[in-house]
């Protein structure tokens, strides 16, 4: 939980301790307890939103937000794991940057190893130097303020101790140094000279923390004579005591929205129009690097052989009173995107907000972001955080690797192919763009995930793409089944598409409900009975819903008949 610059507890410590702690602890208990202050804030957050996949994905992805009081530092965390940096996406909050890392095995044992810290310039080379040597163990990323509480998380997960040496007394306060960041290295014990030699050479800082022992305890050494002996149990109740380890609390009752008021047309061109207008004001992913290709939300980049693509969730304009359903929604949309472009989503971060005085939404906003990562096989990193006045909310990026060699279409390539939706289209128009251009933001029931549902669209989207039975893809969102369509059309196309499809549904519901969990793919004739093979295997609803023509006109039912040179 988060800890709000209280007070250290030095009667705890005494308690604990058995005795006055002397000059030389109490300066390490303090600088320990401001860096603890900075950097375990979230951490009850984290714990019920990160989560570890099975794909043995070696991608990274990290959240570094503006705001965020931990102040993490997404190229040490890079770094750290001797990974290369793919990319680095803007966010209003910060920017989400992404690496992937070497198949290296470092050494498991932690008793025999010296401890150093690295920070300053040239983190980078160094580490890539020290991957080299089968004398190095391991290296882990220290945050701004964070050098003391890496070294507990270390030493309390490893069940170890640290004889630490002191040249003087202001080397402790290093621990919790404002604005000091690098990488914990590892190294055995037995090639310290080689190390040295390597890090005479280059241009970091280094301390000698100490070596790593087989005694919970750290042991502070000023030469020759111990000057203090700290109990990691005693760093482990002062982490601990003023969190508060209460059952998360949940929404139990979540309000609806009234009902909205929609007078029937006989024809919808105009707010087909409008909506189209609405979606190209949108602004796109902005990135500088030009070996990346942007799509809207999606990035997709190269490296070598293997093509890796990234997308950030576009529909934060749907408000929710369910904050479960809300976190949901805006992870499945970001991992929806990636699967149209042929991309399979793998790990996922995001900026979060929390607020001060609304436990039970909070609650909800983190339980479902934990449930959408476990049902999509997804793992949930490095997330960032912050405090506001608002009700929570968030922002998110899905990245993955692809399962082609090249961007899959979400246009229409050629005549003659068949339109399906894959998913349960319900037509909802609550938080759509169709109620907001008609100034009734606040009415209409929001579309909800069904996250077991989900996973087998985006299992039959990856199989129908990996085996060519799907020619392009797109998500069914912003305005609507019939802006997706519309905005299917390439610039300049003699294409159009004539669609015929019925539901129990009103006509706007049908043509500019949200209904999230829908997919348009276009299918050869010759593929189209094998897909819908595929799709009742995996048990994903498939739609024929229309072809497209030669003819330049798109028509929809008997509800829209609009030339396709004139959307664009």
């Amino acid at each position: 939980m988060r800890i709000k610059n209280k007070k250290m507890n030095l009667e705890l410590i005494q308690k604990h301790l058995g005795r006055v702690p002397n000059k030389i602890e109490q300066l390490f208990f303090k600088s320990f307890w401001n860096s603890v202050q900075k950097q375990s804030r979230f951490d009850f957050e984290v714990s019920q939103t990160e989560i570890q996949s099975s794909n043995n994905s070696k991608l990274t992805l990290v959240a570094e937000g503006k705001s965020d009081p931990r102040m993490i530092v997404a190229d040490n965390i890079i770094f750290a794991e001797n990974s290369k940096k793919l990319a680095a996406i803007p966010s209003a909050k910060g920017s989400y940057v992404i690496g992937i890392s070497p198949d290296i095995t470092l050494s498991q044992s932690n008793t025999g190893r010296q401890v150093y810290f690295l920070y300053g310039a040239g983190l980078k080379s160094i580490i890539q130097e020290l991957y080299k040597h089968d004398w190095f163990a391991g290296s882990l990323p220290v945050h701004k303020y964070g050098l003391g509480f890496t070294l507990y998380t270390y030493l309390n997960e490893n069940h170890c101790g640290l004889q630490m040496p002191l040249k003087k007394n202001d080397d402790l306060h290093i621990l919790s140094k404002k604005g000091v960041h690098g990488l914990l290295i590892f190294i055995n014990r037995r090639f310290d000279n080689s190390f040295q030699d390597l890090i005479n050479d280059a241009k970091n800082d280094c301390m000698d923390m100490g070596f790593i022992t087989g005694e919970p305890n750290i042991e502070l050494m000023t030469g020759q004579n111990p000057s203090g002996h700290i109990p990691l149990s005693i760093l482990e109740i002062l982490v601990r005591q003023e969190q508060n380890l209460d059952e998360i609390k949940m929404q139990t009752a979540i309000p609806d929205f009234s009902s909205p008021k929609i007078k029937k047309k006989k024809n919808y061109n105009n707010e087909l129009k409008k909506l189209i207008d609405d979606s190209n004001s949108v602004v796109p992913i902005q990135i500088s690097q030009k070996t990346i290709k942007v799509k809207g939300n999606i990035a997709i980049f190269k490296r070598g052989k293997a093509m890796f693509g990234a997308a950030v969730n576009d529909n934060s304009y749907i408000d929710y009173n369910d904050y479960k359903m809300k976190s949901v929604a805006a992870i499945a949309n970001s991992t929806r995107h990636l699967v149209c472009a042929g991309i399979r989503p793998e790990v996922c971060s995001g900026f979060v907000n929390l607020a001060e005085s609304n436990p039970s939404e909070n609650g909800s906003f983190l339980k479902g972001i934990k449930d959408v990562g476990q049902i999509l096989n997804i793992s949930i990193e490095n997330l960032s955080f912050e405090i506001s006045p608002d009700l929570p909310q968030g922002e998110f990026c899905t990245v993955g690797t692809s399962v082609s060699d090249k961007f899959f279409p979400n246009t229409f390539g050629s005549s003659d192919l068949f339109i399906s939706m894959l998913g349960s289209h319900r037509g909802e128009l609550g938080g759509s763009r169709y109620l907001s251009l008609s100034s009734q933001d606040g009415t209409g029931s929001r579309p909800v995930v069904d996250l077991m549902m989900e996973s087998r669209l985006q299992d039959a989207i990856l199989t129908g793409i990996q085996g060519g039975l799907i020619q392009s893809a797109r998500p069914v969102g912003r305005g609507g089944v019939a802006v997706s369509i519309a905005t299917s059309f390439e610039k300049n196309t003699d294409l159009g598409a004539r669609i015929h499809f019925s539901r129990k549904l009103k006509t706007e519901e049908l043509l500019f409900g949200e209904t999230q969990g829908l997919v348009l793919v276009t299918i050869k004739e010759s593929d189209l009975m094998e897909f819908e093979r595929v799709c009742m295997t995996i048990g994903i609803p498939a739609t024929t819903i229309g072809r497209i023509t030669n003819d330049g006109l798109f028509t929809f039912n008997d509800s829209i008949k609009f030339p396709v040179n004139s959307l664009n």
